[in-house]
């Protein structure tokens, strides 16, 4: 549908050219993975300058319902997965994805056995030097990557898990089973940043897109640390319902 701008209108043009998109957008008439206009082509269809067309697209990006690729164009977002008031009583992803009726998928892009930094043997109340075991991997939601995970654990608790196959897998689940191991609670801290290359390249998303940084701290019951882990969740694919409730 053609965008049509009032010109006799005090909101601006760059804003009437977003609410236009963004209405074609959440009424379904664009779908995920549609071009929209590039910036020329709404220059010349609305007659507005190349900064204000610019301006319109940008921000429809840093809402998350488009994505804009470089040399490629703007495409509509794939909508967000939403967690709406999941009351959270599993520890792991898998366990999670699971309470809001989504399969959770992971590949494994680096496991192995090295020195704690300082930072994680601080976490994880060990040596600096002593052996740990680091496993990356992409987690996905219905097929669909949905964060970057890097978890750091004991080797002196777990040596095997370094050669165990995570694939797809519940790494709560495998130490459980194994090991008969598993946190009790987990503290998570949330902060919001952008996306530097490295995430860029392994959630497919554009450098300074909008990403979700949580760094969780599992432990035992007798608030032992066994599991520290750096979640980066990409910013247009992810969006948790919270319920808060009066103490009384």
């Amino acid at each position: 549908m053609p965008l049509r701008l009032d010109t006799t209108s005090p909101i601006p043009f760059y804003y009437q050219i977003r609410e236009q998109l963004r209405q074609q957008i959440t009424s379904g008439q664009l779908e995920p993975g549609d071009a929209l206009p590039s910036e020329a082509q709404l220059c010349t269809e609305t007659g507005v300058s190349r900064m204000t067309a610019r301006q319109a697209l940008t921000q429809l990006a840093n809402e998350g319902l488009v994505i804009r690729q470089r040399g490629r164009g703007t495409f509509v977002a794939a909508p967000k997965t939403i967690l709406p008031n999941v009351q959270v009583t599993g520890m792991s992803y898998t366990e999670i994805m699971g309470q809001a009726g989504m399969s959770a998928g992971a590949r494994v892009l680096a496991q192995e056995v090295l020195p704690a930094s300082a930072e994680v043997a601080a976490q994880l109340r060990l040596a600096t030097g002593e052996r740990i075991i680091r496993i990356v991997r992409t987690r996905l939601a219905a097929g669909v990557i949905m964060s970057l995970e890097t978890s750091f654990y004991p080797h002196s608790l777990f040596p095997d898990l370094a050669e165990a196959d995570l694939t797809d897998a519940s790494i709560y689940r495998f130490l459980e089973q194994s090991y008969g191991i598993a946190p009790a609670y987990a503290v998570d801290t949330i902060e919001i940043s952008v996306a530097g290359a490295y995430e860029a390249e392994n959630l497919k998303v554009n450098e300074g897109a909008p990403i979700v940084l949580v760094t969780t701290l599992g432990c035992l019951a007798n608030d032992t640390p066994v599991v520290f882990t750096q979640t980066i969740h990409r910013g247009d694919r992810f969006r948790a319902s919270l319920r808060r409730e009066r103490q009384k």
